[in-house]
């Protein structure tokens, strides 16, 4: 064992390993540039053969010109000039042609120099995202086509907001009870809109044609509540379709739970095993539930829903980031002022109201409170539970209301199935987690 140590420790060893990976790396890349060159292009550089040279002319100019940047900026310039020669040329052969083959050939080449720098990992995680950006080529065309003005210049002004202001903010608590803190109100809005933001983009990719089941699982991830009221809206304009609107609120409704599990695992994982099982058990009946509507023979069928149906606009508009800001703000407060003069009562009754509202900010302030010690992660799980309990019964109520007689009374009377199994896990399977166990 120590011969095959010090075999591997040895600097010819270390130089040939360094040497296949730069060559490794350079063949994945123009592996993937020859199989589109392959479609009808006119210009063939950067093939497989060429980009595995590329990498590995990187690596060795760097192994040997490390220690004379003169010579080591000499060549690198050298090499560049190549690049763009072969751009012009391309572009005098094809009007058409992009540099993408050109770009992608100075990536090879300092990914061969990140190896001689020994940067294995991060020259490999580039090497794979520059192959998937490459290889990814159509569906991110079309993915740019299918964005609005709007919502690009929506994700502009929130980019400045999260990577420009955030950084700026105080971190630092102010107010009552000193519970405010900007930085982290703000970094908060900023989860809670990528998450929302990711299904949104989601929705416009897959299109109304993958159909209603998605496309409702996707709305449910950006807001659940405007799902159930755009279809409780169409149920009273479509009177003949009745389970296709029951089945695409209760997958929405079933995504609320397993957002708010994603959102407190990233907030304070320690919180997860307090309310993976209720929230998971009520998402669980709810798919169940989704599959025996989508089964079940009943009116006409309706399988296209997009973001326009839905009515779900960018969560990345500006406004809406202040509103949950402020919102949340408020929970945090609210939550802190509860849990002071009240114990876990005022807790739970904070959830409950909220929970009429939106299920996130309480959600939150639930992790933020009880990461920080002021309550105890039982009573932070209870009130998540609660609050995802009430807006629920709220969407229920709401599909009652504003759907038509038939998707409403069946919407209700499953959602406060998927209410009653929540308690049921909680007072029976599971009564000593939540302090519950003198029942």
């Amino acid at each position: 064992m120590m011969g095959v140590h010090a075999f591997c420790m040895n600097p010819s060893f270390t130089f040939f390993q360094h040497l296949g990976l730069a060559l490794l790396m350079g063949s994945l890349i123009g592996l993937e540039r020859e199989r589109n060159h392959g479609k009808g292009m006119l210009h063939e550089f950067g093939g497989i053969r060429t980009m595995a040279l590329v990498s590995t002319l990187g690596f060795l100019i760097y192994d040997v010109f490390f220690s004379t940047p003169i010579l080591f900026a000499l060549f690198t310039g050298a090499y560049l000039l190549l690049l763009v020669a072969s751009y012009v040329m391309s572009s005098y052969q094809n009007k058409n042609s992009g540099a993408t083959t050109e770009i992608a050939g100075i990536f090879a080449y300092f990914i061969g120099i990140l190896v001689g720098m020994d940067q294995e990992l991060y020259a490999t995680v580039i090497t794979l995202l520059l192959v998937l950006v490459l290889y990814f080529k159509d569906p991110l065309h079309n993915f740019a086509h299918k964005i609005g003005k709007e919502e690009f210049y929506d994700t502009i002004k929130f980019i400045v907001v999260a990577f420009v202001v955030l950084p700026l903010l105080p971190n630092a608590a102010y107010g009552p009870l000193s519970v405010l803190n900007p930085y982290e109100i703000w970094l908060v809005v900023v989860l809670i809109s990528t998450i929302s933001f990711a299904s949104y983009i989601a929705i416009k990719l897959v299109g109304p044609k993958k159909g209603i089941g998605l496309g409702g699982f996707l709305g449910g991830f950006i807001s659940s509540t405007a799902v159930a009221m755009s279809f409780s809206e169409l149920s009273k304009k479509n009177l003949k379709i009745v389970n296709p609107f029951i089945f695409a609120i209760l997958i929405a409704s079933s995504a609320m739970f397993i957002r708010v599990i994603i959102t407190v695992s990233i907030l304070n994982p320690d919180l997860v095993s307090y309310v993976y099982a209720p929230l998971l058990g009520m998402a669980l009946t709810g798919f169940i539930l989704c599959i025996y509507y989508w089964f079940k023979k009943g009116g006409q069928p309706m399988k296209e829903v997009s973001a326009e149906s839905l009515h779900l606009h960018s969560p990345f508009q500006l406004s809406s980031a202040i509103k949950f800001a402020l919102f949340f703000a408020a929970m945090l407060f609210i939550s802190k002022f509860a849990v002071t003069y009240f114990g876990s009562n005022g807790i739970y009754f904070t959830a409950f109201l909220s929970g009429l509202v939106d299920v996130d900010a309480i959600s939150v302030s639930m992790a933020n409170l009880s990461a920080a010690g002021t309550i105890s992660l039982s009573t932070a799980g209870m009130g998540v539970t609660i609050a995802a309990m009430t807006n629920t019964l709220s969407k229920a109520l709401i599909v009652l209301f504003f759907g038509s007689r038939e998707v409403g009374a069946r919407t209700l009377l499953a959602m406060l199935f998927m209410i009653f199994l929540g308690f049921a896990i909680i007072f029976v399977v599971l009564p000593a987690t939540y302090g519950f166990a003198f029942l």
